[in-house]
Parts: structure tokens; C-alpha cells; sequence
């Protein structure tokens, strides 16, 4: 409770007679002013009385909500005294913040403002009705506080009667909203605006709430507080500001601007050029790409090659080798991440190499057994893929082209398939390489299918003669002459190397006896397989030997026949080969032309013949010593429609009465017997079927040869 301090004045208003009910005259004097006291104003009160009430001392709680006034405004109060707070006839007075009376309304209802509020208050309410309304113009900060009430003396303060005036500031202007860390894309950041309240009194209750803006627009803000969290969705730059606005009041003025420099891993990365593929020669650079990607702070660059990490730097550099081939990627990286970029095709390109070059999986020089299987492979490294061919000599064996891989395989092998054999790439870049492997074939002796087999050599009495034999095998034989007759002869011949796998024995014998011509045994080994013998003759020179195998190919057109033969032993001299052929129509030997001997089976084309004829071909062999001793025969048609057949009849006929008048009934019979043939041919039958009686080729052989038809 605090003191009220009462002065008293000698003036004409004090010497008026006091009341009984404005017992706040009857207060003690010692009660009513205190030492304390600091008078702070004169009040001219109706009822003689004049009070000072020391700050702080008077109390009493509000009993109405705040009124709230800007400087310069006049705030309204109105608040009620409470049941029982103000006796009847008593002085209600109201007691400003600091303690000071504002206004007296005495028991009568007189109402008097103390002089430092004449000018500014106008009482509007009822003490009847127990009624505290009034206006206060002008309000200044020094105002306010809240303003109590009491009746009678000091002692008297009525508890829960008052209102407290609060007196709006302008909240202080933010400074730069600071942030709480570095702000980064897609991370949480919390900007704060801070501003203080200059309302008074402190005790106001007001609050303050604030407002956002990004570069000078409103942004929503979920929480009216001081901090401002958001999630940075960009990474572009943007401005921030904040003012501050209490509630019921003013606003501040805008804060400094901060600028947000949102940090961010790379993105936007591009390739310049931009070209997703390339190709490039071994030893060549590699293509010079340039990297480059937004990100803050400023990204560092590294490329990737097959997803490890090749080089630093933005631009992709280097040499070109083989193991360059692949794919690329730039990485840029900073502090809050990497990306990668497209990925990138450097194709590099170089020359083939043989890899392998193999027989039977093993290379150099490869020894098989004759008859094994053999699988050559050639592995090629080139890029791109090669053209390979795998030769036997200068023959190709086989090509694989756009394939790093090439495959012989030889189901048997052969001895005459020894050899050197090569690999050859290229695939147009550099010049084409080549690599060889030796392949050897174990095999046997045996003869030399390209030397005649024809184990005879004619000579004189008297003379001289070579025999000579060449062998295949692998490794070279050995040779062993002998003759189980005697001879005059020494057999111990000599032999000479053909090639890696043939070799020729000899045996010369010279001033031939009688005793010398006949049988001479070779014997020819290596060690693969059992040895061989061989049966060599000396025979006397003379006339060659009958061909043998001759026969119709069956691939006669209409005017040409095909026939093979194979010759036979020439006699010592080189011997040619005769053929003719006899037409049924005309009953005649035609010649047809001699051949020399190729020393092998020979093959021949006879032309000039009729469409679907009949003829008799024969064959004979001559030398200087003379013919062989018989002819060998073969039948053969013509293709297409045989000759008019009355015309071929008619000729049969008239040369069969020939015949019959010439050489008789046997001959005559022979004729019909050929009529009976053609008859036979035009029904369907071949004359091969007919002539294989040996009556009728004797008889046809006799008819040729003897009577010359």
C-alpha cells in the first residue's frame, strides 16, 4: 500500500467548508504525507484536497482488458468499480501509472481532473453506477501503465479496479536475417528476423509476428516466428528481407537484404562436342572433349574409362591404344556431390596380329601320324575384324572374313599334306601380317602317285638301263636291291632326295646278258609300318602294251561322245593312241584321230558324230616297234532321235544281199543278225546288252578286222 501525501494551500477554494463525506480531508495528517512524497504536480480539488501519491506505492490490479493508443491518440477507459470497493458518500479517485491522482469524482458525483490532465481528460462515467469511463488525449509513451482507483484515504486503494494503458511503439527495424548454415539445393535452411518491441509498458503482452519477402514479393511462412526454415528448392540466387509488426500495433521497417547463393552439386553437364561416338587410329589422340557442368563452389573434373577413373581435368586427352577402347565418362565433383555425364564410344582401331597360329593346339613345327585328324587355327587381334586366309603353300584353304578366328580342319591327313603352312590378316589398317607352322605327316612308303607306277623298263641286249623308282614317305626310307635269279649285275643301287617326303631309288645296269632281263626286287622302309617290296622289270624294248579300261563316260550329246582310258606299258618307245569308230548305217572304219601318251589315264572328247546313232569305237596303241597285239572295243549312242529308219533298214537289207552273194550263207547270217540288232535298238534294247556275248564280239572283231567292212 502505497503513501498519499495531502498539501494543503491558503487560498479562497481551501477556506470553503468542508463536507463530512469527503472524509479524505479527515485523514491524519501523519497519514497522509510522508517524506517520501515528491509532489509532482498541483491539483485543485474541489473538496479542498490535494493529493501526491509516490510511484510504485499505490497498487491495484487492472480490472478491464488493456487500452491500447499510438502516441498523439486519445485512448478511451472504461473499466468498474468492483461490489463493495466504494462506500457510500465516499471520494473515488483514479491514480495515473506513476502514482499520480488523475481525477477525484467526489461522493456527490463532482468530478475534478488534477491540473496535469485538464487539458486532456474528459470524464465520462457514473459513479452511481459504479462507472470509471474517461478520455485521455495526446497519449505519450510517459503515459503509460496502469492506471488504479481508490476511495477515500490512502489506506483505501480498491483492489481490482483499474486499466492498464499501453502506449504502441514501432517495433525496432531488423538487421540483416542471418542464416543458420551455409544454404544448400534441397537441404533445410532457417533464416532469422530480429526485431524488438518498443511498447510500453514492458509488461504489454503484445507480440510480434513477421513477415517474408523473396525479392520484394510475399512468400508464405508456415511459422509466424522469428525463424523462417524452408527446404532450398532452387539453385539460382534470390533475396530476402523480413519486418517485424506487433500485434494490434505498428510494423517495423523493412530489414537489409540477404542474398541467398544457394550451394549445389553439379548438374547441366554437356560435352562440347557433343558427339556420342568415335574413331580413332591406334597411336592417334584420343578426342578432345570438353567438359563442363553448373555447380557452386566451382566443380573439379575427372573422366571415367569403363567406370574407373582415367584422367583429371575437363577435357578428355590422352594416346590411343588398344586398350583405350571403350566407353567414357565425365565426372564432375564438388563438395556436395558428383554426376556423370552421357557416356561417350572411343572406338580405337589398330593393325592385326596373329595371336595363335596352331596345329592340333601346338605351333612351330607339328608332327601327326597319316590318317590323324589335323585342325589348323588362326586367332587374329585386330580391331576391326580381319580378312584371314589359311594357304598350303600358295593354295588357300579356306578364308574367314570380318572374324578374328579362322579354322581348318583335315579329317585325314595325308602324307603329300606335309608341309609349310601359313596365315595371312589384314583388315586394312597397316600392312597385312603372316605367320607359319610346319606340319609333318608320319607315313609309310609307298609309290609316287605322280610318277608312273609302271614298274618296267625296256632295253637291249647288250645296252644299258636305269632303273628308277620314286617312294613317298615320311621320315625318308632306306632302299634295298636284290634279285633272287643270278645276274651279272651289281645291285647295289644308289638314291637321291625329291623332297621332304620323296626320294628316288636307282639302279643302273650296264651291257645287259641275257640273264639280266627279268625281276629285281626293291625293298623301301622308315620305320612307320612295315617295310615294302617292290617287283621291277627288265623287259626287252618292242611293241606297247593293249590299253586298258577304256569306256563311255555316259555324258554323250547329240554329236559328241566322252571316253577315258588308261594306258598301258609303251614298249620302251613313246607310244600314241588311235581311235576309231565304226557307224552301222555305212558299215565302214572311220579314223578319228591319235593321241600322244600323258603317261596317265587319259580322257577325250570324239565329235562330228549323228544324232542318236550307233557306233563301234576302238582303241589301239603304236610305237616304233610296232602296234599293240589286239584293239579294245566300246559301243556308245548319240543323244537325240536316231536316223530315218526306212533309210537304215533299206541299207541293211541291200548290204546283207551283198554280203550273201560275196561270202555266203554265214556271212548273210551275220548281217541279219545285225538287223535284228537295230530292230532290238529301235525297240528300247542298248547294244551294250547284245554285244556281251563273246560269240557276237568275236564275230563283230572278226567281221572288222579280217574283212575289213
Amino acid at each position: 500500500m502505497g503513501d498519499v501525501h495531502v498539501h494543503r494551500y491558503s487560498t479562497s477554494v481551501l477556506r470553503s467548508p468542508v463536507r463530512q463525506d469527503d472524509n479524505i480531508l479527515d485523514t491524519p495528517k501523519s497519514q497522509l504525507i510522508s517524506p517520501r512524497c515528491q509532489t509532482t504536480g498541483m491539483v485543485k480539488v474541489v473538496s479542498v484536497a490535494i493529493f501526491c501519491v509516490t510511484a510504485g506505492v499505490v497498487s491495484g490490479a487492472a480490472s478491464a482488458s488493456p487500452v491500447l493508443s499510438a502516441v498523439s491518440d486519445t485512448a478511451r477507459f472504461s473499466w468498474e468499480i468492483p461490489q463493495g470497493g466504494l462506500g457510500t458518500g465516499s471520494t473515488f479517485y483514479a491514480l495515473s501509472p506513476a502514482g499520480v491522482v488523475v481525477f477525484i469524482v467526489t461522493g456527490t458525483g463532482t468530478f475534478s481532473p488534477t491540473p496535469n490532465y485538464t487539458s486532456r481528460l474528459v470524464y465520462q462515467g457514473n459513479r452511481a453506477a459504479r462507472n470509471v469511463t474517461f478520455t485521455l488525449s495526446n497519449i505519450q509513451t510517459s503515459d503509460a501503465g496502469t492506471y488504479t482507483c481508490g476511495a477515500g484515504g490512502a489506506a483505501s486503494v480498491i483492489q481490482n479496479c483499474g486499466q492498464k494503458l499501453v502506449v504502441l511503439g514501432k517495433p525496432t527495424s531488423p538487421g540483416r536475417p542471418p542464416v543458420s548454415t551455409t544454404p544448400v539445393y534441397n537441404q533445410q535452411v532457417t533464416l532469422t528476423c530480429s526485431s524488438t518491441s518498443t511498447t510500453v509498458p514492458a509488461d504489454h503482452g503484445l507480440t510480434l509476428t513477421y513477415t517474408w519477402q523473396r525479392d520484394n514479393t510475399d512468400i508464405t511462412v508456415t511459422s509466424p516466428g522469428s525463424s523462417f526454415t524452408f527446404t532450398v528448392s532452387f539453385r539460382d540466387s534470390h533475396s530476402y528481407r523480413c519486418r517485424a509488426r506487433e500485434s494490434q500495433g505498428l510494423e517495423s521497417e523493412w530489414s537489409q537484404v540477404y542474398n541467398m547463393e544457394p550451394q549445389y552439386g553439379p548438374y547441366q553437364i554437356s560435352l562440347t562436342p557433343s558427339t556420342s561416338s568415335y574413331t580413332v587410329t591406334e597411336h592417334q589422340a584420343l578426342p578432345s572433349i570438353l567438359c563442363s557442368a553448373l555447380c557452386r563452389p566451382g566443380c573439379s573434373y575427372r573422366w571415367l574409362h569403363n567406370g574407373t577413373v582415367f584422367s583429371s581435368g575437363a577435357v578428355l586427352q590422352g594416346q590411343a591404344d588398344r586398350s583405350k577402347t571403350g566407353s567414357y565418362r565425365c565426372q564432375p565433383y564438388n563438395t556436395h556431390g558428383r554426376s556423370d555425364s552421357v557416356t561417350v564410344s572411343v572406338d580405337v582401331q589398330y593393325p592385326a596380329n596373329i595371336s595363335t597360329f596352331t596345329v592340333n593346339s601346338h605351333s612351330g613345327s607339328v608332327t601327326v601320324n597319316e590318317s590323324d585328324e589335323v585342325i589348323l587355327r588362326c586367332q587374329i587381334d585386330s580391331n576391326p575384324k580381319s580378312a584371314i586366309r589359311l594357304l598350303n603353300g600358295t593354295e588357300e584353304l579356306t578364308r574367314a572374313d570380318n572374324s578374328v578366328t579362322a579354322i581348318y580342319r583335315l579329317e585325314s591327313a595325308d602324307c603329300r599334306q606335309r608341309g609349310n603352312y601359313s596365315c595371312t590378316a589384314t583388315n586394312n589398317i597397316g600392312a597385312a601380317v603372316t605367320q607359319k607352322v610346319e606340319l609333318l605327316v608320319r607315313c609309310p612308303p609307298r609309290l609316287d602317285d605322280s610318277i608312273s607306277k609302271q614298274l618296267k623298263f625296256p632295253a637291249r641286249l647288250g645296252g644299258d638301263v636305269t632303273l628308277s623308282v620314286s617312294v613317298l614317305a615320311y621320315p625318308l626310307p632306306t632302299f634295298t636291291w636284290s634279285r633272287s635269279n643270278s645276274t651279272s649285275q651289281d645291285v647295289n643301287g644308289s638314291s637321291s632326295p625329291v623332297s621332304d617326303i620323296s626320294v628316288t631309288a636307282r639302279l643302273h645296269l650296264t651291257d645287259l646278258q641275257q640273264q639280266d632281263f627279268g625281276d629285281y626286287n626293291l625293298s623301301v622302309g622308315n620305320g612307320v609300318g612295315s617295310p615294302v617290296t617292290y617287283t621291277v622289270s627288265v623287259v626287252p624294248v618292242g611293241p606297247p602294251q593293249t590299253p586298258t579300261q577304256f569306256r563311255d563316260l555316259d555324258n554323250a550329246t547329240a554329236s559328241s561322245i566322252w571316253f577315258s582310258w588308261l594306258p598301258g606299258f609303251n614298249g620302251g618307245r613313246p607310244q600314241t593312241f588311235l581311235i576309231e569308230y565304226l557307224q552301222f548305217a555305212t558299215r565302214t572304219w572311220t579314223v578319228y584321230k591319235s593321241y600322244d601318251d600323258p603317261g596317265e589315264m587319259m580322257v577325250v572328247e570324239v565329235t562330228g558324230l549323228t544324232p542318236g546313232e550307233i557306233y563301234i569305237f576302238r582303241l589301239q596303241a603304236r610305237n616304233d616297234y610296232g602296234d599293240s597285239d589286239s584293239y579294245v572295243l566300246v559301243e556308245a549312242v548319240t543323244a537325240g532321235d536316231p536316223p530315218d529308219q526306212e533309210k537304215l533298214e533299206a541299207s541293211c537289207i541291200g548290204t546283207g544281199v551283198i554280203a550273201g552273194a560275196t561270202i555266203g550263207t554265214f556271212l548273210l547270217t551275220l548281217l541279219i543278225g545285225g538287223m535284228v540288232l537295230m530292230v532290238l535298238y529301235r525297240k528300247g534294247y542298248r547294244v551294250a546288252n547284245i554285244l556281251k556275248a563273246p560269240a557276237i564280239l568275236n564275230l563283230w572283231k572278226w567281221t572288222t578286222e579280217d574283212i575289213h567292212l
